[in-house]
């Protein structure tokens, strides 16, 4: 009997108490280990990739009813991108396009309308437009795009009109950026994108409504949140990138 017994029964090791701990351990509370486990790792890639992300020398922010895919964010980037000189000396230039898709409510009645005619369904997402037009007031008042393409509506909403009943805006005179206004211009502070030595070039430009318009806006009153000389610094280098718009070349085939 006690041979047997002593077959069944493993001989006393040391740190088997700890492996019968642990076995204990994992049993319990082998969930709570995992899902940790799995938010530590999550943080950790969100952080090397954060840390590892290009930081954009420019943002170009476009604003309307255009639906940007894949393909034409890149050709956009790339577009502008070329036109760039290297603002932080990580020996890159790159433009990040700030995409905001809003429509107007005229707008919504065509896109409702065309899809009527056609038989299908349609639901309005009255909250995503509604975000995304609290996203571009931010933009407009203190954000990092300084260079706009906007859909008319949107950017006659930038304009106020003071106590003297003039208009007011938060655009600068293309005469103040340029030392000219286009005889092409719209008004004293936009042009339609198309009409530029860019959007004449570039495809993905070209393939906008006709009528985005091309606008730079005034240094925030706000610049002193991300320090005034930073901020100073930045709206300069956007201007002469707003020159360059007009002074752009095509490139000569060979």
């Amino acid at each position: 009997m006690n041979e047997q017994n002593e077959k069944i029964t493993p001989a006393y090791e040391p740190g088997n108490n700890f492996a019968k701990k642990l076995d204990n351990f994992w049993y319990h509370h082998k969930w709570k280990v995992i899902i940790i486990g799995f938010i530590v790792i999550t943080v950790l890639i969100c952080s090397v990739q954060m840390c590892s992300r290009q930081e954009p020398d420019v943002y170009i922010m476009y604003a309307g009813p255009y639906k940007f895919g894949q393909t034409d964010t890149r050709n956009f980037e790339s577009a502008f991108s070329s036109i760039l000189t290297d603002r932080d000396g990580d020996g890159k230039v790159y433009a990040e396009l700030v995409d905001i898709y809003i429509l107007s409510d005229e707008q919504i009645t065509g896109e409702l309308a065309k899809m009527e005619a056609k038989g299908e369904a349609a639901v309005v997402n009255y909250q995503m437009f509604a975000s995304n037009r609290e996203l571009f007031d931010q933009q407009i008042l203190a954000g990092d795009t300084v260079i706009c393409l906007l859909d008319p509506h949107l950017y006659e909403s930038v304009f106020v009109t003071d106590d003297n009943g003039e208009k007011q805006s938060g655009f600068l005179p293309l005469a103040d950026v340029l030392g000219y206004t286009p005889e092409y211009a719209v008004d004293a502070y936009s042009v339609r994108i198309g009409d530029t030595p860019m959007g004449e070039f570039f495809t993905v430009l070209q393939g906008l409504d006709e009528d985005t318009l091309l606008c730079v806006r005034q240094l925030s009153s706000f610049s002193f949140l991300k320090g005034q000389s930073r901020t100073e610094k930045y709206h300069a280098y956007c201007l002469d990138v707003f020159r360059k718009i007009f002074t752009f070349e095509a490139p000569v085939a060979e």
